[in-house]
């Protein structure tokens, strides 16, 4: 205690030697507005009318403010509120003003004499006639000043940080997310890559326990079930590893010229072996037979596996399917048009979230991943393309997608 009233001695001392008296500094004018102009935080002050008196230079940097168009006018209008302007009105009279936070604060300021400290307002406003959103946070203090009573209001605008923070909120909920979509993906693909390794394991066993005794036309059975099911659970991680990459953004595009009706040929080519065992035709047209994509052509053909293999697997013996390209002005158009089950209304929307799998089943007990649809929908739309579907049930499916030609 004695050191410190030694040093508050010695500081009067000093101020008084170099000829500084404080009470002759608080009471000077010239050197409140000095202090009052170099705060960095806006700073303005109303009456009992809430009519804006006097305000910094912060303040006119913040709303870009003059004393023609603020001194004497009730706070909302001044400022641009986005409330008043809307509704054409004066401050305190529009259905919004009674919930707003900076009145009623300068209210409790004056009738109550309670303060408000860091309150977070997020308002619009009109500036220079352009509708701007700010994060503003407000103190407000009652105040004599020039024997009138006053609320001195300071304003920050944290609307950088509370932007900041927003995106900060949405990203971790993107990653909350993403994370369980990934405990999803690894539930599913266990359970769907377990089946067929029972099935496999299960035929393994008894063809070791009873190899001796299995006819040949039985062990060549087990052995077709054995490499039907390998095939369809290396199908699966195949998939389970493309989606994975797209997911993690690597979508490795080799994007060069090709001739689009032949790739196309081709793989309803290769289609047709599989189509045929059904009964079910294919049937190919094309506006132009002159048509060049500049596209990923592996990555194309993985789609048009897809969807021609998904338009077989839905289809009925008998039925057709047709594959047609045209060109517009921009776009190279695929469609895809099978005569099959048709997709339920509601399960539209979920087609190409992964391992979403529709009420409708294959026509054959053909298993699919559940992952196709969804690869699909990330190699078009990394092409810069876009996919549409229709489709009603009962009367079939038409899957069409377009890639730009630049």
């Amino acid at each position: 205690m004695v050191i410190k009233k030694e040093i508050g001695n010695l500081q009067k001392k000093t101020l008084a030697n170099s000829g500084i008296v404080i009470q002759d500094l608080k009471e000077s004018n010239e050197f409140l507005n000095i202090l009052f102009n170099q705060i960095t935080s806006a700073i303005f002050m109303v009456d009992k009318d809430v009519r804006i008196q006097s305000f910094n230079d912060s303040f006119k940097t913040l709303f870009d403010a003059t004393d023609e168009i603020t001194l004497g006018k009730i706070c909302g209008n001044a400022l641009g509120c986005i409330n008043v302007a809307e509704s054409n009105a004066d401050c305190g009279t529009t259905k919004n003003c009674e919930e707003c936070q900076l009145r009623l604060s300068m209210l409790t300021s004056f009738l109550k004499k309670i303060p408000t400290d860091k309150s977070l307002l997020t308002r619009e406003f009109i500036i220079n006639e352009i509708r701007i959103l700010k994060y503003l946070q407000f103190s407000t203090r009652y105040i004599h000043f020039n024997n009138q009573e006053m609320v001195i209001i300071i304003v920050d605008d944290v609307t950088d940080n509370e932007i900041f923070k927003i995106e900060l909120e949405n990203k971790n909920k993107k990653l909350l997310e993403l994370n369980q979509q990934k405990n999803e993906l690894l539930g599913v693909a266990a359970h769907d890559i377990r089946n067929p390794l029972g099935v496999i394991s299960s035929f393994s066993e008894i063809m070791v326990e009873a190899v001796d005794e299995l006819q040949p036309d039985n062990l060549k059975e087990m052995l077709g079930i054995i490499y039907k099911t390998s095939r369809f659970a290396l199908h699966l991680l195949d998939d389970i590893l493309d989606y994975s990459k797209i997911e993690s953004g690597i979508l490795e595009l080799k994007i060069e010229k090709t001739d689009y009706v032949a790739l196309v040929q081709e793989n309803v080519s290769r289609n047709e072996f599989l189509s045929i065992q059904k009964s079910i035709p294919i049937e190919f047209t094309y506006s132009s037979a002159n048509i060049i994509a500049e596209i990923d052509p592996k990555k194309i053909d993985q789609v048009l596996n897809n969807l021609i293999g998904n338009a077989i697997k839905f289809s009925f013996p008998g039925n057709s399917i047709k594959v047609n390209i045209i060109e517009e002005k921009d776009y190279i158009i695929t469609s895809i048009e099978d005569q099959g089950q048709g997709i339920p209304e509601k399960d539209i929307p979920h087609l190409f979230e992964p391992f979403r799998q529709t009420s409708i089943k294959s026509t054959n007990h053909e298993k699919g991943s559940g992952l196709g649809l969804a690869i699909v929908k990330k190699i078009i739309d990394g092409h810069n393309g876009r996919l549409v579907v229709s489709s009603k049930q009962g009367e079939g499916s038409i899957f069409s997608f377009y890639l730009p030609k630049h």
